[in-house]
């Protein structure tokens, strides 16, 4: 949980890569990495491997369609793969780790688009309810499920529930999309999305 926690929080965004790879590294069990960005010359690593040393892994890392990276994983010695389920669990991470890149690079070449008044107003436009607003805001500023369930009086059960609910409404899949959602890197208005089933009641 604690991982999957890490790897959704984006801030501060110029040093999620690392942080990120290094989570879904923990996750394999692994001793070091490295994370190799398409469009980057540099090359993130945490121990490189040395000359004849333990096995490796390499996980390609995809936004949508697009191929942004490749995340390498050194094993520990006389380690030479990684079990079916731990490798499911890690595919789950990398691409994690993908859309955050993805999205920790626009917000940092960006600034993010929106200023604190901006994102107030795109929560007071988006279909949601005071208390499910409140859990946004709380995200977006990078409280985790406990400290908003803590700060809101809620169990991290309904934390869960109020999120999913969230996502249903706005259109998107994950923690990272709402984000990016919210900060105006995806280039959609919060409130210019309907629920499902919802009449536009903006074209009358």
């Amino acid at each position: 949980m604690d991982i999957a926690e890490g790897l959704l929080h984006l801030d501060p965004v110029r040093t999620y890569p690392h942080r990120g790879a290094s989570l879904v590294a923990k996750l394999a069990d692994a001793v070091g990495f490295e994370l190799k960005l398409v469009d980057s010359d540099d090359i993130i690593y945490s121990t490189p491997r040395a000359p004849g040393g333990a096995d490796t892994v390499d996980l390609p890392l995809r936004n949508g369609r697009q191929t942004i990276g490749t995340l390498t994983l050194h094993l520990r010695e006389g380690v030479d793969k990684i079990g079916q389920q731990e490798l499911r669990v890690v595919r789950w991470g990398a691409r994690v780790l993908a859309r955050g890149v993805a999205y920790s690079r626009r917000l940092a070449s960006e600034g993010g688009r929106r200023s604190g008044e901006d994102l107030q107003a795109a929560l007071a436009r988006a279909p949601l309810t005071p208390r499910e607003r409140d859990v946004v805001a709380l995200l977006v500023a990078g409280s985790s499920t406990r400290e908003i369930a803590s700060r809101t009086g809620l169990t991290v059960a309904t934390v869960n529930t109020y999120l999913k609910r969230i996502f249903s409404k706005l259109g998107v899949h994950s923690r990272v999309e709402l984000i990016a959602r919210m900060a105006g890197t995806d280039g959609v208005d919060p409130g210019n999305v309907r629920t499902k089933g919802e009449p536009d009641v903006r074209a009358s």
